[in-house]
């Protein structure tokens, strides 16, 4: 059979695209998030943090033309190896919805098609059972694309079907929602915390950032933002709160969590929408206005403790054996690393996730301590940032106290005055 080469596929491999936007994101350690566009369609990229340098300096900023060198595209690993996995939810006028997904090269044909909001008429799918594992839509089916699939935009949307549908749960309800079940939710935010680095079990760090929801049912709950959540919407939040606004926020697909009482957090396919244009926001809105803020509510989150309130809790004991790890410094897409890196036979350090080899590896905070309040103890475990605003010092220069320069009399005193009063929010 003939072969068709890709034209002009060579001088793809180094393309020309204009910086759109630049964001300054991370707290302990600085990072730059671009927007980067190619005339035709718009990519978030994240910066290395050995390039800072171009941005504080002035040589890359908004609308500079750039040429990409080097650069590395995130994919999805699982058993089989590498590859990527795409899908979108459709809904119909008649209100059903149903999902669409699409794996490796299929994605690459429809991926840049798919816009939210727009309508799209789609053919040659194949229909198969719903998994239930990772698609919460009230629908048994699913359509799975195919490379004889067709995917068309309608260039005359149909005005009887909605941009979005919501099942909203008033936060009482949530109370009693089974953990684990995915539901949409509505209400004021009240507060928006700062985001914060988390480190995944699988030794990926995140973003987590948590805000607090009321509505009219006399409750209010935690939601918890994960990864570019926290950067997106999470900071148009908390400049709203900031400035003394307190939005409305709809969350579409939110999944709850019985975690220190009951709370909801973002998955995957969570949709945020701050200050939509409907009736519930519009109803909620006036409630808030004419009163609503003033109404004392009861939090279903924390074990409900009271919305706002502030607890004295001591730090008793911190186990100092294994208060930190070796991290591989080396960036996988647009993350750290950050695996635990051990020495190899030459003395250099080794991450096995990475196969590579380096002479300098990272220091990083996985603090386990002890907690103590009038209704007991319990151990808590803080990571990167949390640990250095225990300790006071980056897990790096502890590590060398204590380990290369054995200056124990020096790494007693910093662990001994950490062991004092401090607050967290309930």
């Amino acid at each position: 059979m003939p072969i068709n080469l890709t034209a002009n596929a060579i001088s793809a491999i180094n393309p020309v695209v204009q910086v759109l936007d630049i964001k300054l994101i991370g707290t302990t350690q600085e990072r730059y998030r671009l927007t980067l566009s190619d005339s035709e369609s718009t990519q978030q990229a994240m910066l290395a943090t050995q390039l800072n340098d171009r941005v504080k300096t002035g040589r890359v900023r908004k609308t500079s033309v750039i040429r990409l060198i080097e650069y590395i595209c995130s994919t999805v690993q699982n058993r089989k190896g590498d590859g990527k996995v795409f899908s979108f939810d459709l809904l119909d006028s008649g209100g059903g919805e149903i999902r669409v997904t699409c794996f490796n090269a299929v994605v690459d044909r429809f991926c840049d098609k798919i816009e939210a909001g727009k309508v799209y008429m789609i053919s040659k799918g194949i229909l198969k059972p719903a998994q239930k594992n990772f698609n919460h839509l009230k629908n048994e089916w699913e359509i799975f694309l195919e490379t004889t699939s067709n995917v068309h935009l309608c260039p005359d949307e149909d005005a009887s079907i909605p941009k979005q549908q919501f099942s909203f749960r008033p936060i009482s309800e949530v109370e009693s929602a089974e953990n684990n079940s995915i539901t949409d939710v509505i209400g004021i935010v009240t507060a928006v915390n700062p985001s914060v680095p988390i480190l995944r079990k699988n030794g990926m760090e995140t973003q987590r950032r948590i805000l607090n929801l009321k509505d009219q049912s006399g409750r209010n709950a935690e939601l918890t933002l994960w990864g570019d959540f926290c950067n997106r919407e999470g900071q148009k939040l908390q400049e709203l709160e900031e400035a003394g606004f307190s939005p409305v926020l709809a969350v579409k697909a939110a999944k709850v969590s019985d975690f220190t009482g009951k709370s909801i957090g973002t998955i995957s396919s969570t949709q945020l929408f701050i200050n939509p244009d409907s009736a519930e926001a519009q109803t909620l809105r006036e409630w808030f206005d004419q009163g609503g803020k003033d109404i004392a509510s009861q939090s279903i989150s924390r074990d409900n403790m009271p919305v706002g309130s502030k607890n004295e809790i001591p730090i008793t004991f911190i186990k100092i054996d294994t208060f930190c790890y070796t991290a591989c410094p080396l960036m996988i897409g647009d993350r750290q690393c950050n695996k635990k890196v051990t020495r190899s036979g030459n003395s250099r350090w080794q991450c096995d996730r990475c196969n590579q080899e380096f002479e300098e590896c990272d220091y990083r905070y996985l603090l386990q301590a002890q907690i103590q309040d009038y209704t007991g103890l319990t151990w808590m475990t803080s990571f990167q940032e949390s640990g250095e605003e225990i300790l006071g010092c980056p897990a790096k220069e502890l590590y060398m106290m204590k380990y290369e320069e054995a200056d124990d009399t020096r790494f007693s005193e910093i662990i001994r005055n950490s062991l004092q009063t401090i607050y967290v929010q309930a």
